[in-house]
């Protein structure tokens, strides 16, 4: 089941239970439906493609939480913890660190390393996080 169809899914359980995060849900899947009108519809979107709406949408709630001096209300904080369900599990520093120091020992330069995190592991790691990683272990 890809997961434009997981999030369908628990897009209507959450609707039929009435639970608080159904509204959130819905709209992302309006979104993600008007995203779609511009494909053929022999192509569905890719999970690639359905995390970055999500992505997008949980950026906007981190706004809005930024917005009102960063006290959230209990519908965002469900919204958003229903919404990061979705998302692929991010790597931790641990990990990044084994990876860059890896690929550091093979003679591989920052962009080399880079571009194989992202390669391999795409979505899965903070960008800023992961460039800072790798400058230290360079620096060693």
């Amino acid at each position: 089941m890809s997961l434009l169809d997981t999030i369908r899914a628990d897009a209507l359980a959450a609707r039929k239970s009435k639970a608080p995060e159904a509204g959130g849900l819905v709209t992302l899947i309006g979104e993600i439906d008007t995203k779609t009108k511009g494909f053929s519809p022999a192509r569905a979107m890719t999970d690639a493609e359905v995390v970055a709406v999500v992505k997008k949408f949980l950026k906007s709630i981190d706004e809005t939480i930024w917005h009102t001096g960063g006290a959230p209300s209990e519908k965002l904080l469900v919204e958003k913890a229903a919404l990061e369900a979705y998302l692929p599990r991010q790597m931790t520093e641990d990990e990044l660190r084994g990876f860059a120091e890896a690929r550091a020992a093979e003679g591989k330069n920052m962009g080399q390393i880079m571009g194989a995190l992202s390669s391999e592991h795409a979505g899965r790691y903070d960008g800023r996080t992961a460039s800072g990683i790798v400058k230290s272990v360079l620096a060693v």
